[in-house]
């Protein structure tokens, strides 16, 4: 097999996630939301609640980058916000009882999704690929401290 110019480590984690993020974004259409806002319900802790500037790393954005999903999901009464009692400007979100149905929801989803990938091509592949990514992401972060310096 004989590799394209065009084939590059970047290009195939790119195509690969475009793909699978536009699968999750079909199937969370078919509820009435958005691949995002499954993301934010999954990285909102279901019994204390979580704070927006604590989520916003996790999905690689900028807290004030989150207004607009906190108020489609507001909006939806999937969550709840919170004003902190001690420091006004930290928002803690809960999820209400629709939101902690739809994040089970969104955690099905990702789990059938695992599981149909395990099934085609089986764990021993699954894990090599595993590994390979977190080198990958190693090598990527490593080379960004270098050139920052």
């Amino acid at each position: 097999m004989t590799k394209k110019h065009t084939e590059t480590i970047d290009s195939k984690l790119k195509s690969a996630w475009q793909s699978v993020s536009r699968m999750y974004n079909t199937e969370a259409s078919l509820h009435d939301a958005t691949i995002a806002m499954a993301h934010f319900l999954l990285n909102v802790d279901s019994h204390q609640g979580s704070f927006a500037s604590d989520i916003a790393p996790q999905l690689g954005m900028e807290s004030t980058s989150l207004s607009r999903i906190i108020l489609s999901l507001e909006e939806k009464k999937l969550i709840i916000r919170k004003s902190d009692k001690t420091d006004k400007r930290k928002i803690l979100i809960t999820l209400t009882k629709k939101g902690i149905e739809q994040k089970e929801l969104a955690k099905n989803t990702v789990r059938n999704f695992n599981h149909l990938v395990e099934i085609k091509i089986g764990k021993k592949r699954i894990e090599d690929f595993f590994r390979t990514i977190d080198e990958i992401t190693e090598l990527a972060e490593h080379r960004n401290k270098v050139l920052k310096q």
